[in-house]
């Protein structure tokens, strides 16, 4: 593994390459490329991944979106259509190596990261397998769905409110990310990990919340002509596990839906959950681009 960098758009966006053991640069590699969820960065929950693929024979690109982690960005902005862009440039970036057989890269998304998987994988035709995990299809009906009709136009009127005000003013409010993903699941994972990384202790735009809503990948899946792997649990707070029945409806074949039972959304980065995972998802690779 090695840090390397690659541009996005004028920023420079900071990554790890992982290559299978014994590698050589005069063959042609099969590749995955990792995207991370929400205000992740690549040294937290994907390295495990990574490595796990690296050590299946594929090389794999771990990175940070801009505004994340080590990359070039206003810290801690979370707009999708840039973290997608970030993603083009990151299959750019691998398919222009000569070690890189560019006819067989797959993606793989996790959460957040998986959302924005799905919308850059229809965008581009770089993309030969996807795989998703813990992900959603609708950012409105995640966020919104728990709320009665007066709730939900009172806080689409709030959002509204504070729209206006940063457009006049220029300004808006920023939160801890503990303060964004309120669930107890998220909870104890920012307690866990915000003491070891200083990546974490970063705000993001309360506003975010309406760039989520608008993040509508389940728009997008039906377009998709290659194999899509979906990872869900039954027991997931943060993305609830009914938004990748939905995707997985509106998929194209061939598809598959994995369902974890009793298993919590960080449970699935570490011990027997992470190796069914790792196990089910290199099968898929393995079946169409290896």
């Amino acid at each position: 593994m090695k840090k390397i960098n690659f541009n996005s758009h004028g920023s420079n966006i900071a990554a790890l390459l992982y290559t299978p053991e014994n590698f050589d640069a005069n063959n042609k590699y099969h590749t995955i490329v990792l995207c991370h969820g929400f205000a992740g960065f690549k040294e937290v929950l994907l390295p495990a991944y990574a490595e796990a693929f690296a050590k299946a024979g594929y090389i794999v690109l771990n990175f940070d979106y801009r505004g994340f982690g080590e990359s070039e960005g206003e810290r801690g902005r979370l707009v999708p259509k840039l973290q997608i862009e970030d993603i083009h440039s990151a299959i750019d970036y691998i398919a222009s190596l000569d070690f890189v057989d560019s006819s067989k890269i797959g993606l793989w998304g996790t959460s957040y990261g998986g959302a924005n998987a799905i919308t850059a994988a229809a965008q581009n035709d770089l993309v030969k397998c996807l795989s998703v995990q813990l992900t959603f299809g609708n950012g409105e009906r995640v966020i919104t769905g728990d709320m009665s009709t007066e709730e939900k136009e009172k806080f689409v009127g709030m959002i509204d409110k504070m729209l206006a005000k940063k457009e006049k003013t220029g300004k808006e409010m920023m939160v801890p990310l503990h303060k964004v993903l309120t669930d107890e699941q998220s909870k104890g994972f920012y307690e866990r990990y915000s003491k070891e990384y200083d990546a974490f202790d970063i705000k993001t735009p309360f506003l975010t919340v309406n760039e989520t809503m608008s993040h509508k990948p389940e728009n997008y899946i039906s377009d998709l002509k290659i194999p899509v792997l979906i990872v869900a649990s039954d027991t997931d707070s943060v993305n609830p596990v009914e938004e990748s029945h939905i995707l997985y409806e509106k998929a194209n074949q061939p598809k598959e839906l994995m369902l974890l039972e009793g298993i919590s959304h960080y449970e699935c980065y570490e011990g027997e959950p992470l190796q069914k995972i790792l196990a089910k998802q290199i099968a898929w690779f393995d079946e169409f681009i290896k």
